[in-house]
């Protein structure tokens, strides 16, 4: 085990130097100190439920530009770069979910913001955010999940088949990880093209930068005992989510929640899926965008805009959410 830590530090010491050697600019927002590092978060805007913004794996705050300044028009508004990506100092333990939400209200409170929230969370960001809510439901009065991520949809093979990840008890889902030696990583290419084209051109760019940044701090391989932590956090986030849903206490049944779906490349069920999520509450809605990808923040911000502001005029009012087509 010693060994392990010794090789996988080792391993992150080089990819951290690789990828700082390459230039992103200025962070365009505020770089909030929580406890010895430091994340990046932008806020502009003024009035209440404040919007806070969870982007999705491997997105950044200014994926949100085309959606942002529209919603400060009537209220405050935050987006900020998870430990490690963007302008955010690196983590000094390994990532899980339930560490991105103590990051996340830590965050917030050092930046000087104040609940109540609405929590906006695309893909990944769709799971972290209602994970937020269940670990402090007194101060979030409203989600919008942009294409979420669902604990039900997410898969590992288990003795020959595949299982949803949240079913597995910790014992289980070891026994389908290794247990010792330093397991690759996969790599993977910057993303580029449409949607996130439709950033302004000097934005668009930098957006390339910070995920050829992103790409270069991850190590060729990392130790089993990495691994295996980083998974178990997953699956204890994921259980937590299910065993929820059924609840009369979940704090989601009482929060106008809007799910907004792609209406491209859509993988089978997930509409589906989406409207069952979105009736776990009380006041919800649940809408396929035509013509969008599953960036629906890049592919048709005015759609995203519109379903933020329901949910606020919702709480504002405590009314029921307005019908869309």
């Amino acid at each position: 085990m010693k060994q392990l830590a010794i090789t996988g530090g080792a391993l992150l010491v080089a990819a951290t130097a690789l990828a700082q050697a390459i230039d992103i600019g200025p962070a365009p927002g505020r770089l909030v100190d929580i406890g010895g590092r430091k994340l990046h978060l932008t806020c502009s805007g003024s009035g209440s439920p404040t919007v806070v913004i969870e982007a999705g794996a491997s997105a950044f705050a200014i994926d949100w530009t085309l959606v942002q300044p529209e919603v400060a028009r009537a209220r405050r508004v935050c987006a900020y770069d998870r430990a490690g990506s963007g302008w955010s100092d690196p983590r000094p333990d390994v990532e899980t979910p339930a560490r991105i939400v103590a990051d996340l209200h830590a965050l917030l409170a050092a930046a000087g913001e104040r609940p109540p929230y609405v929590l906006v969370g695309h893909s990944a960001g769709g799971l972290y955010v209602r994970l937020y809510q269940l670990e402090h439901p007194n101060e979030v009065v409203g989600l919008v999940l942009v294409d979420p991520a669902t604990e039900d949809r997410l898969f590992t093979l288990f003795q020959g088949r595949p299982v949803a990840i949240s079913l597995l008890t910790a014992e289980q889902l070891a026994t389908t990880l290794p247990a010792s030696g330093d397991i690759p990583v996969p790599t993977r290419s910057p993303q580029t093209g449409a949607p996130f084209d439709r950033l302004p051109s000097d934005l668009y760019q930098r957006r390339v930068e910070l995920d050829r940044r992103l790409i270069a701090s991850f190590p060729t391989t990392v130790p089993a005992a990495v691994v295996r932590e980083s998974s178990e956090g997953q699956r204890a986030g994921l259980a937590r989510l299910l065993e929820s849903r059924g609840r009369l206490d979940n704090p989601m049944r009482s929060v106008p929640v809007v799910v907004l779906t792609r209406g491209l490349e859509q993988t089978p069920g997930i509409a589906e899926n989406h409207a069952a999520l979105a009736a776990v509450s009380g006041n919800s809605r649940q809408r396929v965008v035509p013509a969008t990808l599953h960036e629906i923040h890049l592919s048709a911000p005015l759609s995203v805009v519109q379903a933020i502001d329901d949910v606020c005029g919702a709480v504002r009012t405590r009314a029921r959410l307005p019908a869309r087509p």
